[in-house]
């Protein structure tokens, strides 16, 4: 079976004119009936014809088509299948939702946002329609709306806790921490019965399931790495050195169940002084490729890594260009799920917004472009208090070698005016990490066929049922802080 997955390498591979416009103006069905169309097209059937054949004509090359092209008409469709299930609001449920949350919120302050590009929205069948988070993303990303909240949450802990361990890394060069994180993955009850039903339909009293759930992976930040308990012991363990690790089952259900998994590790922080450090005067090559759809070097990244650079060549001043370049002009911004984006990278580098992975993607782009390598890393913070997904990216300078490059985190202190601080994210991590993945784009072991819920990243899990992968609301995740002593 073919890993449906390995598609997205050819997102770049343009749609057709009308297709495009189809899809921008949000007729989803019918662009979807053209792909269609396209993909069951024998070209032999519309190939040039001599009107008095003489003589046979060799073999059409190309019966079916560009296969690459095939292969990125089947990513855009099913990109075009999922996009109207996240842009579900009109302008009027969403401001009867924000005045629902916010004190005094009136059309006039909606309507100044919605003209300022502060809210995500698409066309569906021709009518404006904006992304189901999107009232969350304003609150979040807004503090005088946050301010206005009628049931404000209780606050987090301010990311300035970690100033101290900070300064313990450098007095001392590590800190380390023990952790133990329960999490867990399954179909919602609606979903199951749905799948039960369809299953029983065709004669089958069970269905069968596929899942995939995150582990952490072995790494410099991560030791004593141990799987405590599994809610069913898995099917398979992927070895620790996986792309992107994970625990799999595969099981025949007639009942609804969770897949969960409880681990414990160490995680250590080791302090790096990037800008303190003298560069070796050749550096490697590897990883500066572009690896497509997202690290992709578009026109637009690779002007704006010239500019960045120009006159610069040292290194790591190169590094801290970029770095500066995505902390202080990109602003955090909940996006749509990965799947739907064809060039996260780009995209962020023209909107200035975007989430870690967004900003992460778009730091290590520029870096390879410049000739930095750079790569992915991923998984979840870790705190005391709370777990949730995490994306950052490494960067290598010889003689040092790896480094981190957390530029969520260092936007975070830009906007808390911690300047100590988000050099800290330039060179640096904290404990609160699991490491799940260290590559973008990467195939389970063993592989999910069915598309992914992301294609991109796996933080919280994954699952299929009967060869159909699940994404959205279609499953719940858990993620629970069993301990975190600091070591």
């Amino acid at each position: 079976m073919m890993d449906q997955n390995t598609c997205f390498a050819y997102l770049n591979m343009e749609l057709p004119d009308d297709i495009r416009r189809l899809k921008e103006a949000g007729y989803y069905d019918a662009a979807i009936a053209r792909i269609d169309a396209c993909l069951a097209e024998d070209w032999t059937a519309s190939q040039n014809q001599p009107l008095h054949p003489q003589g046979a004509l060799p073999v059409n090359p190309t019966p079916h088509g560009v296969d690459a092209w095939r292969q990125g008409l089947l990513a855009h469709r099913e990109i075009l299948r999922r996009l109207p299930r996240d842009y579900t609001l009109t302008a009027d449920q969403l401001l009867n939702k924000l005045q629902a949350t916010l004190r005094d919120f009136t059309a006039e302050e909606f309507a100044a946002l919605d003209a300022a590009g502060q809210m995500d929205w698409r066309f569906v069948e021709g009518q404006k329609c904006y992304i189901y988070r999107a009232a969350e993303t304003l609150v979040a990303t807004h503090p005088d709306l946050a301010a206005r909240q009628l049931d404000p949450p209780v606050p987090e802990r301010s990311w300035d806790r970690f100033e101290p361990q900070h300064d313990q890394m450098v007095r001392t060069g590590a800190v380390s921490a023990d952790i133990t994180l329960r999490t867990s993955i399954g179909m919602t009850d609606e979903t199951f019965a749905r799948a039960l039903a369809a299953a029983k339909a065709e004669g089958r009293n069970t269905v069968h399931v596929k899942v995939w759930l995150p582990l952490p992976a072995a790494c410099p930040a991560q030791s004593n790495i141990t799987l405590d308990s599994f809610t069913a012991q898995p099917t398979y363990i992927a070895p620790e050195t996986a792309p992107q690790r994970t625990a799999y089952w595969e099981a025949d259900l007639a009942e609804n169940c969770r897949f969960g998994a409880q681990y414990s590790y160490r995680s250590t922080a080791h302090y790096a002084a990037p800008l303190e450090m003298q560069a070796d005067p050749v550096q490697p090559d590897f990883d500066t490729a572009e690896q497509l759809p997202h690290i992709a070097f578009t026109p637009y990244m690779k002007a704006l890594a010239a500019q960045l650079t120009e006159g610069i060549t040292d290194p790591v001043q190169k590094a801290k260009r970029i770095y500066d370049f995505v902390t202080l002009n990109v602003h955090y911004h909940f996006q749509p799920m990965y799947f739907v984006h064809e060039n996260i990278t780009d995209n962020c580098a023209r909107s200035r917004r975007g989430d870690c992975g967004v900003m992460a993607a778009t730091f290590i782009t520029l870096c390879r472009i410049a000739g930095i390598p750079a790569k992915w890393q991923s998984g979840m913070v870790a705190r005391p208090e709370t777990a949730g997904c995490h994306d950052w990216a490494m960067f290598y300078i010889a003689p040092k070698g790896w480094m981190y490059a957390d530029c969520s985190a260092g936007a975070s202190m830009a906007r808390a005016g911690n300047e100590k601080m988000r050099l800290h994210y330039f060179g640096n991590l904290d404990t609160d990490r699991m490491v799940a993945n260290s590559d973008i784009c990467a195939p389970f072991d063993p592989p999910m066929c069915s598309f992914r819920a992301d294609p991109c990243d796996n933080q919280v899990g994954e699952m299929e049922v009967d060869g159909v992968g699940l994404y959205g609301q279609q499953v719940e995740t858990t993620q629970e802080i069993v301990k975190h002593q600091e070591v």
